[in-house]
């Protein structure tokens, strides 16, 4: 995923944010988002999609019943209070890791999908180069290595964002406030799903030389806004904060949807096939973000490559999208063949040759 970058005027007080829409993968403002920070617990997103995966794939399921070894009941930190030889289901450790970041059922699925943390580790890293993560490495599953690793604003925002896309049907856990297990109740420190009934996720933690770093996101009628910020103070600041930054999201800004996917958007010219023409167009939906009442200033470009040689299959990368807003290039998409051209044969490949110079003469 690629996320253009467009600025409007925000001020915060926080130290770094990144604020975007998910509806069209528009960054709408940001802060200090390629500053290196220390992962710390949001780590735990990354352990998530490598869960969520497994999942996917059918190493485990959601009602499997997993048997708690003594490692993972002697696990420190945020527990979900595990005891050796409890056997629990995947999907409960699954929510007392979404919702208050449970350490032990993090190991107990360690062990389950990779039988060692550094296996596991390994899958992490791998996974995150796949979804893009630019900067980010792991070198445990929890954040509590003391290490040099470090992450990004920009990577944690990619990372909320993949697992949002990616896994739909499992992303409804982090909107869960409590937990109960042996008749024990936890609860989420996510303060922002008890502000706005809008507000579904994701994670917060406190991180050294950052304070509180938090990854939240919020669908009002099908847009969904995305924020990943820390540094505010002080702490019991951060919520407000947080809340300011979705709410401008949403207020300051709307999302315009422009083309639908698989519907001819333009006709490009090609060279050497059965057609003179083929019709293209997008992949997805395309849709930008922009500043509330710029919409007039839209301007829309379609860059196709030349000479388009036939044979061209269908899918074929044959143009760019471009959308500026004024002088501003806000988004860049590509642009695919909607069908396929086959290419002409010898004799029609001349007479078609003969037929342009001709013209050409005429012209000329």
């Amino acid at each position: 995923m690629v996320f253009a970058k467009q600025d409007i005027n925000l001020s915060s007080t926080a130290q770094i944010y990144i604020l975007g829409d998910l509806s069209s993968g528009i960054i709408i403002s940001e802060k200090n988002a390629s500053r290196t920070i220390t992962p710390g617990p949001l780590t735990k997103l990354m352990t998530l999609y490598v869960i969520f995966s497994a999942l996917e794939s059918g190493d485990i399921r959601l009602n499997d019943k997993i048997k708690i070894s003594k490692m993972a009941s002697n696990v420190p930190g945020v527990r979900m209070l595990l005891s050796e030889g409890d056997q629990v289901k995947v999907e409960d450790l699954i929510k007392a890791i979404a919702i208050y970041g449970a350490n032990d059922a993090i190991m107990a699925l360690i062990e389950e999908i990779s039988g060692e943390e550094s296996k596991f580790v390994a899958t992490m890293n791998s996974k995150a180069k796949s979804i893009g993560l630019r900067t980010s490495c792991f070198d445990d599953a929890i954040g509590q290595a003391v290490n040099n690793r470090s992450t990004t604003a920009s990577d944690l925002y990619q990372l909320s964002a993949a697992i949002i896309t990616d896994f739909p049907q499992y992303y409804p856990y982090f909107k869960l406030q409590k937990h109960e297990w042996q008749s024990i109740t936890q609860y989420s420190p996510n303060t922002l799903l008890d502000r706005d009934p809008h507000n579904d996720g994701l994670i917060l933690g406190a991180i050294p030389g950052i304070g509180l770093l938090g990854s939240i996101s919020s669908d009002r009628n099908g847009r969904r806004i995305l924020v990943v910020l820390g540094g505010v103070e002080p702490d019991r600041a951060f919520a407000a904060e947080a809340q300011n930054l979705i709410n401008h999201g949403f207020e300051a800004s709307e999302t315009i949807f422009l083309f639908k996917s698989n519907t001819p958007l333009t006709q490009v010219a090609t060279a050497q096939g059965l057609d003179e023409v083929i019709s293209i167009g997008s992949f997805k939906d395309i849709l930008v973000t922009i500043p509330r009442g710029t919409k007039e200033s839209l301007k829309v470009h379609v860059e196709s490559i030349q000479p388009l040689i036939a044979p061209i299959e269908y899918g074929d990368i044959v143009a760019k999208l471009i959308v500026r807003l004024e002088e501003r290039t806000i988004l860049t998409a590509d642009l695919i063949a909607l069908k396929e051209v086959q290419q002409a044969g010898i004799l029609a490949r001349g007479w078609k040759g003969l037929k342009s110079f001709v013209l050409q003469l005429i012209g000329s």
